[in-house]
């Protein structure tokens, strides 16, 4: 795979957790120099790894949300505003749910737990013949279908529509506590098939614009390429043109991305981070995988 695939860099350099609040509070003009609070929220903070998410029944996600008050007053209760999309970067939110944030002493977190629905799809057939446009375009309709349901339903899963249903639902959440957002976009507990190369699929994009990608973790090492997947199958992949690192690549509405690997024959558990730049607004937005030979469910997409 080393000869087609173009090796991946990790990215070490240390990036600011995007959506962390954090704000002191402001002295406000005419109170005799005593600090107000003129939100109480802005003192709460959450960051990315404080969204977690998991199946937990069948058609069920549990989600949890670490909050901490890292302030020196106590905050008000107020409502974090939670949004889903499928999993990739820069794509299109849709409102999730609405949960409650207690008020919390300065110092003090909660968790803020509920659940979602996770929808049944109806796969596009084998995935060996399913063609990129093929999967945007059933994607887009099953989108359209879950946005006109019931509020509390998740995107549909990728692997999901090409019936490689895994055992935790991937996408991403937004968590919006008053007017700052965290994010988390998240494939986790993939199965992976030593001395194959491996594929995962996620989406980037939503109107045009030119994004640079980068790759850290430790299952970077594994010969890891990512792919622009535009023409034919997943079976002939190296058809497709290998992305170029931390370069601009011009991309026009929601295209298909594949995480490609080929893992030793020894290999153990591993992660991948996909760090995906956006040119128009200078945001990075990171796109979590984990894998594993020993996870459940069918997993990635083992390329013949």
């Amino acid at each position: 795979m080393s000869a087609v695939l173009l090796k991946s860099r990790a990215n070490t350099s240390p990036t600011r957790e995007r959506g962390t609040v954090n704000t002191s509070p402001t002295r406000e003009r005419g109170t005799d120099n005593k600090f107000v609070r003129p939100h109480s929220w802005s003192q709460l903070v959450v960051r990315r790894n404080d969204i977690v998410f998991r199946d937990v029944g069948p058609g069920r996600v549990g989600i949890e949300i670490a909050v901490h008050n890292e302030g020196e007053e106590p905050t008000e209760t107020t409502m974090a505003i939670v949004q889903s999309a499928p999993l990739g970067a820069f794509v299109r939110w849709r409102p999730l749910s609405v949960a409650q944030v207690p008020a919390l002493a300065p110092g003090a977190s909660t968790i803020v737990k509920f659940e979602a629905r996770r929808p049944s799809v109806s796969t596009l057939g084998d995935p060996r013949k399913i063609a990129p446009q093929t999967l945007l375009t059933a994607f887009d309709n099953e989108d359209d279908r879950q946005a006109r349901s019931a509020f509390g339903t998740l995107p549909a899963d990728l692997m999901d529509l090409i019936g490689l249903r895994n055992l935790y639902w991937a996408g991403n959440l937004n968590i919006f506590i008053g007017a700052r957002s965290v994010e988390r976009h998240m494939a986790q507990a993939l199965r992976i098939y030593p001395g194959r190369t491996n594929a995962a699929m996620f989406l980037v994009g939503e109107a045009r614009d030119a994004y640079s990608f980068s790759l850290s973790g430790a299952g970077a090492a594994w010969d890891a390429a990512l792919y622009h997947w535009r023409i034919h199958s997943l079976q002939q992949l190296r058809d497709n043109p290998a992305a170029a690192f931390d370069q601009w690549i011009e991309l026009d509405g929601m295209n298909a991305m594949v995480l490609a690997m080929l893992p030793p024959t020894d290999c153990e558990a591993g992660d991948v981070q996909v760090h995906v730049r956006q040119k128009s607004s200078g945001r990075e937005a990171v796109v979590e995988f984990s894998f594993d030979p020993a996870a459940a469910g069918p997993g990635c997409y083992a390329v013949a």
